[in-house]
């Protein structure tokens, strides 16, 4: 028997169902890090903030259904680039999760597209994402699915600074030329 998922838009009655697909997401990047370690009301924060995205214009929220449950969801918005380049607007993925169990079923790529033709009719002409550098199996993904190499973001945990071997201990010494005066 075929799985049927229906890719469509959401609806603020998805919203709730939403918040617990992102706190399964969230989760899973407290697994690949500390850093992703959530604020005890973070999953409340982020329903607030996405009850307040979802009511804008340049937000998109796509949902993924199977037999009147959610298994999947994907952010996007329209965001402004900034003014020194010559694309004024870019699309981004904001946050995206599908169930363990439907997985490598094309539920993703099929939510993609559904963003895609909607980051088209806003004359989007690139789209960007955040992925986690520990998170293997969602940068395979993305691949597979066009997106490639943009930026690289680096991180610097201030607390390290305190141990022997930080790199900002060791001192170099910078000598000045003295000017010669005729």
């Amino acid at each position: 028997m075929a799985i049927r998922i229906e890719i469509r838009d959401a609806t603020a009655k998805d919203l709730p169902a939403v918040a617990d697909l992102w706190e399964m997401l969230a989760k899973h990047h407290e697994k690949l890090s500390p850093h992703f370690s959530l604020a005890w009301d973070g999953k409340r924060k982020w329903a607030k903030y996405l009850k307040k995205k979802f009511s804008e214009i340049s937000t998109k929220l796509i949902v993924a259904e199977e037999d009147g449950r959610l298994v999947g969801f994907m952010l996007c918005m329209l965001s402004p680039n900034a003014p020194v380049y010559k694309e004024r607007k870019i699309g981004v993925v904001s946050d995206v999760y599908v169930l363990e169990e439907r997985r490598m079923k094309g539920v993703g790529r099929e939510m993609l597209n559904f963003a895609v033709k909607w980051f088209k009719k806003n004359r989007v002409k690139t789209v960007q994402l955040f992925v986690a550098h520990d998170n293997m199996a969602a940068r395979a993904v993305w691949r597979q699915l066009g997106f490639e190499p943009f930026m690289i973001y680096k991180r610097l945990d201030l607390d390290r600074l305190e141990e022997k071997a930080s790199p900002l201990r060791k001192r170099t010494i910078i000598r000045r030329k003295k000017k010669v005066r005729n």
